[in-house]
């Protein structure tokens, strides 16, 4: 990287205060211990960190990364919701893991939501494992265990993530305010924590945007409330009405503006299974998320795909009160 390149990172807020060791993360002391230990002797086993998002999984897995590899060809980088068939086992893992590591004890296979490989690829790396334990290690992280291979994980050491509080986001964030001393209200600053939680990244960045002059300005929510937080927060409502008296208001005026955010653009949608799924839903609806979820990826229309989700949560409630009584 050139200085050019150096000198642009470091105005952007998000890289310039990523977390670098251990000691800006949020983890659990026998965590702490264990990755201490072996950072201290650049070396680990194959490592699975999962847990819900907003956990901290992939900055942890990045400052392990840095901190191992001596040089960038030592580590492969990959996003296994992107790359996630047996061809990449085949065409960009294994070929990459055939040469040893030049500056590092091992090279580093470093994959993002894991848990979104396909069965097929993940059976494909049981023996990849197994091949190359001499020469690299895998560090793995996804949002749910159950959709990883039993055989697979058997062979990593695992780390459950716990969900990072407001109060830690908000101490970090006013951390980078004061390095760059801006002046804030408590308010803007917590205003814009509970919109964007658990996205981070989206936090410090919509900070940094709204500060002129050295003053972070006041912030309107609807502004800064992305497209896919949107669509959450709406099916949430449709949720919590359901079993009330006002239930079918609710539903009726909810659904066109569900409608109307997928004309404004193209949301994340996995993001927003996976949101979902994790928020603090009843049962009923996690079921129909999840089963959504699972057959996105061969769904033909996204959109529609995802109304149909809507449609069936609201009938799963329905039934769910008629038959309990809310019980």
């Amino acid at each position: 990287m050139d200085f050019t390149e150096q000198s642009l990172l470091d105005q952007v807020w998000v890289e310039k205060y990523r977390p670098r060791k251990l000691d800006d993360l949020k983890l659990e002391e026998n965590q702490r211990k264990f990755l201490s230990s072996c950072i201290q002797k650049k070396e680990i086993p194959n490592l699975l960190l999962y847990g819900t998002p907003g956990s901290g999984k992939t900055a942890t897995a990045l400052v392990i990364k840095d901190s191992l590899c001596g040089d960038k060809y030592d580590c492969l980088t990959l996003n296994g919701s992107n790359k996630r068939g047996i061809g990449v086992v085949r065409d960009e893992i294994e070929p990459y893991l055939k040469v040893p590591a030049s500056k590092s004890n091992h090279k580093i296979v470093f994959i993002d939501e894991f848990d979104y490989m396909t069965n097929e690829a993940q059976e494909s790396l049981r023996h990849i494992f197994e091949k190359y334990i001499s020469v690299g290690r895998f560090l793995c992280t996804g949002n749910y265990i159950s959709k990883i291979e039993p055989a697979l994980i058997s062979r990593f050491q695992k780390f459950e993530m716990k969900t990072i509080s407001e109060e830690f986001v908000f101490d970090y964030c006013e951390k980078i305010l004061i390095s760059e001393k801006v002046q804030y209200e408590k308010q803007t600053v917590e205003l814009v924590i509970k919109t964007l939680i658990p996205d981070i990244r989206q936090i410090v960045n919509t900070l940094q945007q709204n500060v002129i002059d050295g003053k972070l300005v006041g912030i309107n929510r609807e502004k800064i409330l992305t497209l896919d937080k949107k669509i959450c927060e709406l099916v949430f409502t449709i949720c919590e009405s359901i079993g009330k008296p006002n239930s079918d208001k609710v539903i009726n005026s909810t659904i066109p503006e569900i409608e109307n955010c997928f004309a404004e653009g193209e949301p994340d949608y996995i993001g927003i299974y996976r949101t979902l799924s994790s928020a603090k839903i009843a049962p009923w609806a996690k079921i129909v998320v999840n089963k959504y979820c699972n057959a996105h990826n061969s769904c033909a229309i996204p959109s529609i795909h995802f109304s149909a989700m809507v449609f069936e949560i609201i009938g799963a409630g329905l039934l769910y009160y008629r038959t309990f009584g809310g019980k």
